[in-house]
């Protein structure tokens, strides 16, 4: 059965950073990865880029790499004055008859990468 790893990088990545990256994931996993960029506009221009680094799994080692993938990241995110946000998915393949399941992976949480708060939550006061 072979599974899919995909790491997201949102926002604006110097030229070189893709590749340092995919480099690093490389190192860390063991594994062969391929680096798509899209909206590469965001690297000059501000506007928000994506770059996609993708890898397939063969076999039962989805727990390893992750946290294989979770650290090369880390060591990414760690060069980084300002790093982007990073997203780890995984895409484990279905055995046949097997409903998909409904709900939508959580990405890690990344220190530093705050999403939401108490501030202006929605509920106004007395209700």
């Amino acid at each position: 059965m072979t599974a899919m790893i995909s790491v997201k990088v949102e926002g604006p990545v110097g030229l070189d950073e893709p590749q340092e990256l995919l480099e690093e994931l490389g190192r860390e996993t063991g594994l062969d990865w391929r680096l798509e960029a899209v909206g590469q506009k965001g690297t000059l221009g501000g506007d928000l880029a994506f770059t996609l680094l993708e890898a397939l799994l063969e076999g039962a080692v989805g727990a390893a790499v992750g946290v294989a993938a979770q650290r090369a990241v880390d060591t990414w995110r760690g060069r980084r004055l300002d790093p982007p946000t990073v997203t780890i998915v995984f895409q484990m393949p279905q055995a046949p008859g097997t409903p998909e399941p409904a709900q939508d992976p959580e990405p890690p949480q990344v220190p530093g990468d705050d999403v939401g708060g108490s501030a202006g939550s929605g509920t106004p006061e007395g209700s």
